[in-house]
């Protein structure tokens, strides 16, 4: 079998059209791909068995999507700055900026993922096809004015997804601005490794996550600047267990997320630029996802507020939340002239 990528027209988005791309590899693994928000629609792949089914979460129609308004944020590139900014507010160079306030968890307002008009609720511009011997791909492109949300600077992102013969969904981000300013990038798909119609959630998946701290948070949800050691906690990963195993359990962090919904602090591999973040198996069908990222921070987030409850879990790499009102975590500073590049792979196995 060889590779395939084509697409079809899907919508219309403020007077514009919207499109639906399929990359198909030489294995059957296929992916299907919208430019209204870089989505992820579908990610149809085998079991054990070789029976394909749809892993990821989404709704199946475009009309959907919009009218959700970024409800779920499913499959969806985000950004200006993925994750939340505590009160919409930060300081840049002596001047203090404020974004726009689109989430409120415990009544305190911050900036989630971009704002209102952030690039999951947007179109991107599709600049290129990629279709080689051993892989397929699409790249896409989005320009956000200075001012937008209330963020500085022109910027320029660009997203290469490709799927290889080795069964590997890479993302490679680029992102540019005229002026200092935060920029965090992520990919907001849920997965659910028994297929989304088996009608189960994800609660009995197996999780690996490469990491020995989370950045803690208080009730609202901002980090605190604390590192917290998962050791002797419900966030321990380290090694593989079911997500739901210690779910219940009286624990700060548990209550405030309604479950898991932080940021793991990745251990980074002296001398390698991607470093594994995490594994999840669905030990019913064999499928298995490992993430492999160049991003400091993982946002595991497990659906306890989505429609179906827990029907997916969202393994997001990125920079900490709140990283503009903490230097002391990685920065997220984007400068004129420099150019911020980034890599994520899901490599699809069977176990």
């Amino acid at each position: 079998m060889s590779n395939l990528i084509e697409s079809k027209p899907w919508g219309r988005f403020e007077g514009e059209e919207v499109r639906l791309w399929r990359l198909v590899n030489a294995n059957g693994l296929e992916l299907q791909i919208t430019n209204w928000g870089g989505r992820l629609v579908k990610a149809i792949v085998p079991d054990r068995d070789g029976r394909p089914a749809n892993v990821t979460l989404g709704w199946p129609t475009f009309d959907e999507y919009v009218a959700e308004n970024g409800g779920t944020y499913y499959g969806a590139l985000v950004g200006r700055y993925g994750n939340r900014i505590g009160k919409g507010k930060f300081t840049l160079d002596g001047k203090e900026y404020a974004l726009e306030l689109n989430n409120a968890p415990a009544g305190i307002p911050c900036a989630l993922h971009g704002g209102l008009r952030g690039f999951a609720l947007r179109s991107w511009k599709a600049v290129e096809e990629i279709h080689t011997a051993d892989k397929v791909g699409l790249v896409l492109e989005i320009t956000s004015p200075d001012g937008e949300g209330g963020y500085p600077g022109n910027v320029t992102v660009r997203a290469a997804l490709t799927l290889d013969d080795n069964d590997v969904w890479r993302i490679d981000w680029r992102a540019t601005s005229d002026q200092a300013t935060p920029i965090s990038l992520t990919c907001h798909a849920y997965w659910n490794l028994d297929g989304v119609d088996a009608g189960t959630t994800c609660m009995d998946h197996s999780l690996y996550i490469n990491a020995d701290c989370v950045t803690a948070y208080g009730p609202d949800m901002i980090p605190t600047g604390e590192l917290r050691e998962v050791a002797a906690t419900p966030f321990d990963f380290r090694a593989p267990r079911a997500i739901g195993e210690r779910h219940d359990e009286d624990y700060d962090l548990l209550r405030y997320g309604a479950g898991y919904d932080i940021n793991w602090v990745l251990r980074r591999t002296p001398g390698e630029s991607l470093t594994p973040a995490c594994t999840l198996t669905s030990p019913k069908t064999g499928r298995q996802i490992e993430v492999w990222t160049t991003e400091p921070g993982m946002q595991v987030y497990d659906g306890y507020y989505l429609p179906v409850r827990n029907a997916g879990v969202a393994l997001e790499t990125q920079h900490f939340p709140d990283s503009p009102n903490h230097p002391e975590f990685p920065t997220t500073i984007v400068k004129p002239g420099e150019v911020m590049e980034s890599i994520t792979e899901f490599r699809f196995k069977k176990a």
